[in-house]
């Protein structure tokens, strides 16, 4: 069984070209601008990206992510990656397609945004894994990294009550999707996806619009009406926003 493993670390920005899998209303940063801040954040926000690819006769994994500035943002995005890596590995660790006739993939992909003057850096990886059936199975996972010591900003660190706010949350998203899903609009789907709970609404980034939510294929709507993104700006959640996110966001 032939074998390839390739490891790329691109060493300059310039060569780094992250890829965005869906459209928001704001477009991703690549990479920020060196800043200075009171807080003293790193920058240039991300520094590289590592691709791992490999090829055997059951399954192809390509998977790019980015490296940070931040040593410790960068680990829990690399520790992620190594876990999903390895779970995809040893679910059909046999897998040489005289069962099944097609290769398992694994496919990653990311995208940057920076928010807070640079400060706040969520990232978003879009993952997708196929096993056979009709079609892969994708879905987004997101962090939101506070540059100045890497640490990962929580619902509970954006909003003064999350619950209180998601509840707010839950009517505006079930508004916009309501109206832009068309004929893929199935209200069950949409109440049960949409519910006020924090593993609904776990999937977001801060942008410099507003707070964009992800909803991943068959969530809050059929799968052929793919991923859904609600953006939602700052001024229509200022109450519900925590002094100190205010201030880093302003």
């Amino acid at each position: 069984m032939r074998f390839t493993s390739i490891c790329i670390i691109l060493l300059l920005i310039s060569a780094c070209t992250p890829k965005q899998v869906q459209d928001i209303p704001s477009e991703p940063i690549h990479a920020s601008s060196p800043t200075e801040s009171a807080a003293q954040t790193c920058s240039p926000a991300m520094m590289s990206s590592i691709r791992i690819a490999e090829e055997t006769t059951g399954y192809d994994i390509d998977i790019e992510y980015p490296v940070l500035c931040s040593p410790k943002a960068t680990q829990a995005i690399r520790d992620h990656v190594t876990r999903s890596l390895s779970d995809f590995k040893m679910e059909f660790p046999e897998h040489d397609l005289s069962d099944y006739p097609h290769k398992h993939q694994m496919i990653t992909e990311y995208a940057i945004w920076l928010a807070g003057h640079g400060r706040l850096a969520s990232v978003k990886l879009q993952e997708m894994v196929y096993t056979g059936g009709a079609h892969p199975n994708n879905w987004p996972v997101t962090w939101v990294f506070d540059l100045t010591d890497g640490h990962v900003l929580t619902l509970n660190d954006i909003f003064v009550d999350r619950q209180d706010a998601l509840i707010e949350i839950a009517g505006m998203v079930r508004d916009m999707l309501g109206k832009s899903l068309g004929d893929m609009h199935v209200e069950s789907m949409l109440q049960d996806g949409s519910t006020p709970t924090t593993q609904n609404y776990a999937d977001f980034i801060l942008n410099d619009e507003g707070i964009a939510f992800f909803f991943a294929p068959y969530q809050v709507a059929p799968y052929a009406s793919g991923q859904q993104v609600v953006t939602i700006p700052y001024e229509r959640l200022d109450k519900h926003l925590t002094p100190e996110i205010k201030t880093i966001l302003h």
